[in-house]
């Protein structure tokens, strides 16, 4: 089956709902997003400084996501995970004592840093997130 969208915004409108919904762009977008979706990266969480109460982090092996929490973390903490995933989001967060303190979370994909965060002072706070490289290309 062969479909053709013509020009004219209702037209356009009309033709793409009618696309979407009948599945005449044919498999070729649902293939690329399972084959982007598919694709594994390493995630390096680490978390240094002094004063961390805890540190939250999600997990992402094998492609199902969990959130994982560390009270009272011995520090420098470190995590090597690999995820997977176009829509995956690694993210690492910290929350500081009564106390206060000054800590860095940071989130290194593949070798590379892709996020930096400083907290700092009494129940100060400090959250990661990286954007998945699985859409990227190369």
């Amino acid at each position: 089956m062969r479909c053709t969208l013509k020009s004219g915004s209702f037209v356009a409108a009309g033709a793409l709902a009618i696309t979407l919904l009948t599945g005449c762009s044919g498999n070729a977008a649902k293939d690329e997003f399972e084959k982007l979706d598919a694709k594994e990266f390493e995630v390096v969480y680490e978390v240094t400084g002094d004063g961390v109460k805890t540190l939250m982090y999600e997990e992402g092996g094998k492609g199902e996501i969990s959130s994982e929490s560390v009270d009272d973390p011995k520090l420098p903490w470190k995590k090597k995970l690999t995820m997977k995933g176009i829509a995956t989001a690694p993210n690492v967060s910290l929350i500081l004592g009564e106390k206060g303190g000054q800590a860095d979370c940071v989130i290194t994909i593949n070798g590379m840093e892709a996020k930096r965060a400083t907290a700092k002072g009494e129940f100060g706070t400090a959250s990661c997130v990286a954007v998945s490289p699985a859409g990227k290309s190369g």
